[in-house]
């Protein structure tokens, strides 16, 4: 009886010492990058204007903007790539010692999002939207419409690498991979360049001179996290 339980835990441990062997395993990080050009380009253009009332800053604000928003149709833009994205109206108050403080005018702001698909306007619609009023310009920034290829290949590129670097640690660990037990996908991240907003504001202040834009190019990074199995 005591040889037939003494063999049976024998098994056992020869079952789970197996067992184990082929449950060894390297876990590995991959990652991949990808760049492309940019085909879209989005800008906002706003004009901050004053006045005695709140009204008054409101139709001087609404004849410079339709003004703005007619100068940047003119260069091809559809009315529907010209969203409005911002609108406000508040009091300029006076602060002085011993006083209490004192409503002397109304500011209003207003701001449209331009969105540009052909590059090669870009500098125009920012100029021409200067010439006929706007004084605020933010957010210029490039996107790429059809990035799907792009994170494809970025993510491709992460198992390759991950692939690489378990077959370096295996093959210093004296293993060897026997297959893929499980792949994790830390997703695809975009980088988009962004045109400092000082620099294009700068190319404004000289008469006649064109604003400078470079568009850059788009990363695009992929990670996967796999475990190998070894032997």
């Amino acid at each position: 009886m005591k040889n037939a339980l003494f063999i049976l835990l024998a098994l056992l441990c020869l079952a789970l010492s197996a067992t184990a062997a082929k449950e060894q395993s390297i876990i590995v990080n991959g990652f991949g990058s990808v760049q492309v050009e940019p085909d879209t380009a989005n800008v906002q253009l706003g004009v901050e204007c004053s006045g005695k009332s709140a009204q008054a800053a409101q139709a001087e604000n609404a004849r410079l903007m339709k003004q703005v928003m007619e100068a940047v149709e003119k260069n091809g833009i559809a009315k529907k790539k010209v969203k409005t994205s911002n609108f406000n109206i508040w009091p300029e108050v006076k602060y002085e010692q011993n006083q209490p403080p004192k409503t002397v005018g109304y500011r209003c702001g207003n701001q449209v999002n331009i969105t540009i698909e052909d590059l090669a306007l870009i500098s125009k619609v920012i100029d021409s939207g200067i010439a006929a009023g706007a004084n605020n310009v933010r957010g210029l920034n490039f996107t790429r419409q059809d990035d799907k290829e792009a994170k494809r290949s970025a993510l491709s590129q992460a198992v390759e690498a991950a692939g690489e670097k378990a077959q370096t640690i295996a093959k210093a660990a004296g293993l060897k991979i026997i297959g893929t037990q499980s792949i994790v996908e830390g997703g695809a991240r975009v980088v988009y360049p962004q045109e400092n907003q000082m620099r294009a504001l700068a190319g404004l202040q000289a008469d006649n001179a064109e604003t400078p834009v470079s568009p850059g190019l788009i990363e695009i990074t992929g990670s996967v996290s796999i475990t190998y199995a070894v032997e």
